[in-house]
This record gives C-alpha cells, sequence and structure tokens, in this order.
C-alpha cells in the first residue's frame, strides 16, 4: 500500500477519535442543563405541595375566626335570654341560636376537611422532598461523572493533538493538503473504506475502474461521487455450508 496512503488512514482515525472527543463535549452543557432542570421540576412540586399547606392553614385560620365570632354571638344570646320577656322574643332568640348553631356546624364541617386534606399535603410534602432528595443525590454523581468523563475527553484531545501533530509532517504536501480540503468539505471524513466495490462515506458504488485503483493502493483515488480517498477493506466472510452438510434451513430428508 502507498505510504502515503497508509498515512492518511491513520490520521483520519485520529480525527475521527478527536470529532467523537469534541462532540461528546459539546454536548456536556445540554446533560448539565438537563440535570438542573430535573432537580428544579422535582423542587417545584414541593414548593407547589408547600404552598397548598400554607393555603390551606390560611383558610383554616379564617374559618376559626368565624367560628369564634359565631361562639361570642351565642354566648351574648345566652346572655340575653334571662332578660326575654315574651314568647316573641324568645322564639326569635331561639331562631337565631339555631341559625348560629347551624352556621357553626357548616363551619366546623369545612374545617374538618382541611384538616383531612392538610394530613393529605403534608403526606404528599414528605414524599416530594424524599424525591428531591434522591434526584439531587443522583444528579450530582452524574455531574461527578460527567466532570470525570470532560477530564478524560480533554486528556484524549491533547494526546490526539499531538498525535497528529508528529503525523502530518511526515505526509506529502500535496497528499496533506487534498486530505485537509476534502475533510473540511465533507464533515470530518476524507478517507473512506471500499467495501464490496461501494464508497462507504457516500454509499455509491464504484466504477469498475475505479475499484481496481483503490484494490491496487498504488495511488491516491478518489471516489468519482464524494471526492473521498479511498481505500480497500476486504468484506467479512460467510460461512458457506459444506457438501456434506444441508443449509440451516433445508428439511430433513425422510
Amino acid at each position: 500500500m502507498l505510504e502515503a496512503l497508509t498515512s492518511l488512514i491513520a490520521l483520519q482515525a485520529l480525527d475521527t477519535a478527536a470529532d467523537v472527543a469534541r462532540k461528546r463535549i459539546g454536548e456536556m452543557p445540554a446533560l448539565e442543563k438537563a440535570l438542573d432542570k430535573t432537580i428544579a421540576d422535582a423542587k417545584a412540586v414541593v414548593d407547589g405541595v408547600k404552598a397548598r399547606i400554607a393555603d390551606n392553614e390560611t383558610a383554616r385560620r379564617a374559618l376559626e375566626k368565624e367560628t369564634a365570632l359565631i361562639d361570642g354571638r351565642m354566648a351574648k344570646f345566652e346572655d340575653h335570654k334571662a332578660s326575654v320577656k315574651t314568647n316573641q322574643e324568645f322564639h326569635a332568640l331561639n331562631h337565631e341560636i339555631e341559625v348560629a348553631q347551624a352556621s357553626k356546624g357548616t363551619l366546623d364541617d369545612q374545617v374538618l376537611e382541611l384538616m383531612s386534606a392538610a394530613e393529605e399535603l403534608v403526606a404528599q410534602r414528605t414524599t416530594a422532598e424524599a424525591t428531591l432528595a434522591t434526584v439531587t443525590a443522583d444528579a450530582e454523581k452524574q455531574r461527578t461523572a460527567l466532570r470525570a468523563e470532560r477530564t478524560a475527553l480533554d486528556a484524549d484531545l491533547a494526546r490526539l493533538t499531538g498525535e497528529r501533530k508528529a503525523a502530518t509532517p511526515s505526509i506529502p504536501a500535496p497528499a496533506l493538503a487534498k486530505y485537509e480540503q476534502i475533510l473540511k468539505n465533507r464533515k470530518g471524513i476524507a478517507v473512506s473504506a471500499m467495501v464490496g466495490g461501494i464508497c462507504t462515506g457516500c454509499h455509491v458504488r464504484l466504477r469498475p475502474n475505479v475499484e481496481q485503483q483503490v484494490r491496487k493502493a498504488d495511488a491516491l483515488t478518489q471516489c468519482d461521487n464524494c471526492q473521498r480517498i479511498l481505500h480497500y477493506v476486504a468484506p467479512p466472510k460467510t460461512d458457506t455450508p459444506t457438501a456434506d452438510a444441508p443449509p440451516a434451513d433445508a428439511s430433513p430428508v425422510n
């Protein structure tokens, strides 16, 4: 194989590995934001439950104040009974007391409903706070893993950059210039394998004479379609049934 082609294949491997590392690094800010959102969503649930608990307490206090006012009026009604002189006044006073008692009963029912709801809300808060703690702990573990991965990727990029810098001086200038131009125009892939007469870069079948040139590997041969530099890779071997063994899907002979 042409030495320049061998060098370009190796250079492509370095550039591809570097691109993978850079892509992964580029994904990390979004992953960090996703972790922040997960925590924020869990915290929002906790805050929402706490807000409903606060509203519940406010409503209960308001009802309890109304109940206290009714109790005060009823106490006055009881005190006023001693001064009642006619049956008409007595019946009117009893009616006021009955109305007040009915109102108090309604308020008491509402307070009980709110107390029952408060118990459920407290249970929801406990669950939501436990979920927030779990989500926060998991997110911190993922952040730690991301930081470790970023450190490793930075080290890989530094190594790959150094290896690339060391490799390029030995590549003939025209071949390197062609490679760099294709690399820029073809989204980071300048060298592609030819397998079974097909360019794996653009998946187009090559002309027979181009295929033969690639197989010879004594010059830099480019794909007519995508212009990538080609190198030959033998197709994977497939198992074929022997004469003594029927194919796997063959029916048994009776």
